[in-house]
């Protein structure tokens, strides 16, 4: 086995108040550090150099495995990491590229040129508070990791449509049990279940009537759904906002 450390900028965080933060076993989410010219790497790939946040990884891989050491790192780690980030607060915060802390003979990956303004930052600070939620997230990311993929790959579409059947399909992976068809209703039994109040059961059920009818491509129903003036662009912000919500207190107490 071989070990390489990587760095991976975070974009969308505000600067940590404390001590670095051990997020698992070779994570290490810290500064970034001005002395040692850290900026640097990033403008070697051709990356801007305005990160405040760092992921530092020492990442194990199998030497004689040609696929290696990206596959691991990138697939199912970071992408849980991203997820956590996604689901904790309201922005747009996410995991930039993964780079080689050295000269080695790995190439850097660029995940994202996203340049957040500071106003779109996540609205939570990551602290302590982020290290108790992150242990209970990695065990409701492997209960349901499709429910936060799904969740997290949402934050970058633009059409509401897309946001709408991405927003359904992640409650369906924690709400709606495998090869269940009748999903509205156990959706809407589930939110019930999670101590979701009437405004928010109603929200949701709206939602769901509204990507059926995208689905099923019937346009006289969705002319109605239009017609009622109910669905407007304000209406589904509030509404990926709760999705979020729901995501998140899943992942506080998660559920097999």
């Amino acid at each position: 086995m071989k070990t390489v450390k990587f760095l991976v900028p975070v974009y969308g965080i505000k600067p940590l108040k404390g001590d670095p933060i051990q997020l698992d076993d070779g994570v290490l989410l810290r500064g970034v550090k001005l002395l040692e010219n850290e900026h640097e790497i990033f403008k070697k790939h051709n990356m801007r150099t305005g990160y405040d946040i760092i992921l530092e990884v020492d990442y194990s891989f199998d030497e004689d495995d040609s696929s290696e050491p990206f596959p691991g790192i990138s697939i199912r780690l970071l992408n849980m990491i991203d997820a956590a980030f996604v689901v904790y607060g309201n922005g747009r915060a996410g995991l930039a590229a993964i780079l080689p802390a050295d000269d080695s003979e790995h190439m850097g990956f660029i995940l994202s040129q996203y340049q957040p303004q500071y106003s779109e930052y996540l609205d939570k600070e990551i602290d302590s508070d982020f290290v108790d939620y992150f242990s209970n997230f990695k065990s409701a990311y492997d209960m349901r990791p499709m429910a936060f993929d799904i969740f997290r790959r949402s934050q970058e579409r633009f059409s509401n449509n897309d946001k709408t059947i991405d927003s359904c399909t992640a409650l369906e992976s924690i709400l709606v049990p495998k090869g269940e068809r009748q999903k509205k209703s156990f959706i809407i039994n589930g939110l019930k279940i999670m101590g979701c109040g009437k405004d928010e059961i109603e929200r949701v059920e709206k939602l769901v009537d509204y990507r059926n009818a995208i689905i099923h491509a019937d346009r006289e129903k969705l002319l109605g759904l239009y017609g009622r003036g109910a669905y407007t662009h304000s209406w589904f912000e509030d509404t990926f906002l709760l999705v979020r919500e729901i995501l998140f207190r899943y992942a506080e107490k998660p559920w097999d």
